[in-house]
């Protein structure tokens, strides 16, 4: 009788997968797969079950080719799955009449379907976590009146399945399966980003249904792609996790810290798993048998489950769906829907989406950067054909205004939004605040904003350092807060919007604020600064970007050894962005980053030293003049300095610090651009400014790096010829520059 209710299960589970497949679309395939995979193997052998076991062998057979085609469903597939369930639900209400076997049955074959969870014998180190999770999870559920005596088990009683110790090293078929694994990666780090940010959405509100709903189909459609290319681990812990994630969606199990903390610990051993495939894959590591340990977690899990089903946990509040949401609340973070159940939310007006290699989509953009090239050559020449043919001076103009909108459409396929970064920084705020028991609101706005994809991926360690940095040293304990007329939640926002060209990302927290005394007295200790006159606030923040610049009292494992803010002004520069700090004490601290929409194309100020030009991004450009006698002095009677309204900046010559041959060499007959970096200046001397233009960045060989680091690359200009890209960062501080290509 136990196991005829273990099939109406699976053919309860099936019917809800069918119900929810859709014409024109694969999702559900793989959830179908291997619960036909499972109905077939569990019904092997039984001859009471021969219907059933053949029915499910020809279906299951039937969807892989599904599957291996990568074919959508199609309307008569639907009807087919739909008489599918019609012929097979009366195969198993026979079964459920039928006596019962005898006691010389055959045994319960091993499964050829490695979806079908094993369970070897009980191992003494996981069934005591089992037990310590169930006693974990009812003392976070509910303490009970008294401790009643366990009841003695009848005779013949089933006893409960023992916990899974492990299931060995996991071996890849990396020849026969690399373009079906390397599918299942991309599709299942989808999942995994989808059941983090449900799980933290479902922490703050545990009877959210379709929050819940969301987060077990990710793991139930994970394990069924798992369970189809033989990655048994995988498998087997999103089958115990799904299973533990059933029992909420059945109102039988209440979602509380420990069950929360299961679930993310899952989530990140299954995200250690995808890394490690993902790795031996693409040919970054040596393709070796995959072990990560999972019997602990796979025991807590059980534990949990066993104390459900037997009764020690109470039932859970009934669910109730998500609130309507508000303008308000939209900047809370909520879950992207994914996989599956992006199928349930699309509409019949929905774009669809199709997967594109980022080499060949890098090596169209180069190709579209050549064209626009190549059509500024061609366009400058038939100008001067313009006046002998009108008709050829408007068709080039056409060509000019065609080329420059697949510029513009081709740049766009570069732009991500920069919602998977805040989602990242979501969890960590999460983990830090229960890690130092600070309660924290975690807010953001602009989840939508794009920008280049090479920008989104390295700004990840920028935002993770400034975190962390916001949660250890910014907002402060729940107590101290109190005390200070503070809410005990402190709030933490991080928000994303364009303004002109460029893109801000801002990190903004109701703590403490930055110490400027401290920071100040600090900087003089370290040699930092030997005057504190005339210094500004903003001055005095940009120390703590500093090398090896820390105020913390104690070095902990978040912070205090002065290298967190390193890295992340050395990141946003490399990026050609900046970093700027505004700060009140008792009030919070505001970082706000400035960088540009892309990597591929820069938007430069053309400048002309004898025959040579170059280009400065104009992001760094703060002021350009002609300037006067009066305004150049001489520092011990070697170093030039240009008097900008009464501050003292240093001059660099471009024609001396490129040997080439100027126009003139009096100051005085040239331009001054005064560039940024941070928050030093500088004063370059040009012979003259050309025009700004928007061109497209060519990178320059290791050698020419490294013989002169400032320079950041190459364009080619509208008259054929080359301008050198200069990297602001080296200008304005040449000695780190050239002590680092040392």
């Amino acid at each position: 009788m136990e196991q005829t209710s273990r099939y109406a299960q699976l053919l309860a589970s099936l019917a809800r997968e069918i119900e929810l497949a859709q014409a024109g679309s694969s999702q559900g395939q793989f959830p179908i797969l291997d619960l036909l995979g499972n109905l077939r193997d569990e019904t092997a052998g039984r001859p009471v079950l021969a219907e059933t076991h053949q029915l499910s062998t020809g279906a299951w057979e039937r969807v892989v080719g599904f599957v291996e085609t990568g074919r959508a469903f199609e309307a008569e597939d639907i009807k087919w799955l739909n008489d599918l369930l019609t012929q097979l639900r009366p195969a198993l209400s026979a079964a459920e009449s039928a006596p019962a076997a005898a006691p010389a049955a055959l045994p319960l074959p091993e499964p050829a379907n490695p979806a079908v969870p094993v369970t070897p014998s009980p191992d003494p180190a996981a069934t005591a976590a089992a037990a310590a999770a169930a006693a974990a999870f009812a003392a976070a559920t509910f303490t009970p009146a008294a401790p009643a005596p366990a009841p003695a088990t009848p005779a013949g009683a089933p006893v409960a399945a023992p916990v899974d110790t492990g299931d060995g090293p996991l071996n890849l078929d990396i020849a026969g399966d690399g373009e079906l694994l390397r599918e299942f990666i991309t599709e299942s780090r989808e999942h995994l980003d989808n059941i983090e940010q449900g799980v933290l959405v479902l922490e703050k509100r545990p009877t959210d249904e379709e929050t819940l709903n969301t987060i077990f189909r990710a793991f139930h459609t994970f394990k069924g792609g798992a369970g189809f290319l033989n990655l048994i681990p995988i498998n087997r812990l999103a089958h115990v996790l799904e299973s533990l994630l059933d029992l909420a969606r059945q109102g039988r199990l209440v979602i509380n810290e420990p069950v929360i903390e299961l679930i993310l610990q899952g989530r990140d051993v299954l995200k250690l798993f995808l890394d490690e495939i993902e790795g031996q894959v693409t040919g970054q590591r040596p393709v070796t048998p995959i072990l990560i340990a999972t019997a602990k977690l796979k025991a807590e899990a059980q534990g949990i489950i066993d104390a459900v089903q037997s009764g020690k946990m109470p039932a859970a509040p009934p669910r109730v769906a998500p609130p309507a949401t508000t303008p308000e609340t939209t900047h809370e973070p909520v879950p992207a829907i994914g996989g599956e159940a992006a199928a349930e939310a699309k509409s019949d007006g929905a774009r669809a989406m199709v997967k594109v290699d980022t080499a060949k989509l890098d090596g169209l953009l180069d190709l579209v950067g050549e064209m626009v090239i190549a059509q500024s050559l061609v366009g400058q020449n038939l100008s001067q054909l313009a006046g002998l043919d009108p008709q050829l001076a408007r068709n080039t103009a056409q060509l000019s205004r065609i080329t420059k909108e697949l510029q513009r459409v081709s740049m766009s396929l570069r732009m991500v939004p920069i919602r998977g970064v805040f989602h990242k920084m979501a969890r960590v705020t999460r983990d830090l605040g229960a890690k130092q028991q600070k309660k924290v609101r975690f807010v953001t706005s602009g989840e939508e904003t794009e920008l280049d994809r090479g920008v989104v991926e390295e700004l990840n360690d920028p935002l993770l350092h400034m975190i962390r940095n916001s949660m250890d040293h910014g907002i402060e304990p729940a107590a101290k807060r109190l005390a200070t007329g503070k809410p005990a939640e402190g709030t933490l926002q991080l928000r994303a919007y364009h303004q002109g060209g460029n893109i801000v990302v801002e990190i903004e927290d109701d703590g403490a604020g930055l110490n400027r005394d401290r920071i100040l007295k600090k900087a003089v200790e370290q040699g930092l600064v030997t005057t504190t006159e005339n210094l500004s606030d903003e001055d005095i923040f940009s120390f703590i970007f500093a090398a090896g610049f820390s105020t913390a009292e104690k070095v902990t494992d978040l912070s205090g050894r002065g290298v967190g803010l390193d890295v992340v002004r050395r990141n946003i520069e490399r990026l050609r962005g900046r970093v700027d700090i505004s700060s009140r004490p008792g009030q919070g601290t505001l970082f706000k980053i400035t960088l540009p929409l892309t990597l591929a194309i820069i938007d430069g100020l053309i400048v002309k030293v004898g025959e040579e030009r170059y280009i400065i991004p104009t992001l760094a450009v703060r002021e350009s003049f002609r300037p006067r006698a009066d305004m150049i002095s001489r520092v011990q009677g070697r170093a030039e300095v240009v008097n900008v309204r009464g501050r003292l900046i240093p001059l660099l010559q471009l024609h001396t610090f490129f040997g080439v041959t100027p126009k003139s060499t009096e100051v005085t007959d040239g331009i001054i651009v005064v560039i940024e970096s941070g928050t030093d200046l500088r004063c370059l001397r040009v012979d003259s400014l050309l025009h700004k233009q928007e061109v497209v960045i060519k990178n320059l060989n290791d050698m020419m790096m490294h013989k002169n680091r400032a320079l950041a690359g190459a364009a080619i200009l509208g008259d054929g010829q080359v301008g050198l890209i200069l990297d602001v960062n080296a200008l304005v501080h040449p000695e780190q520059s050239y002590s680092q290509a040392a």
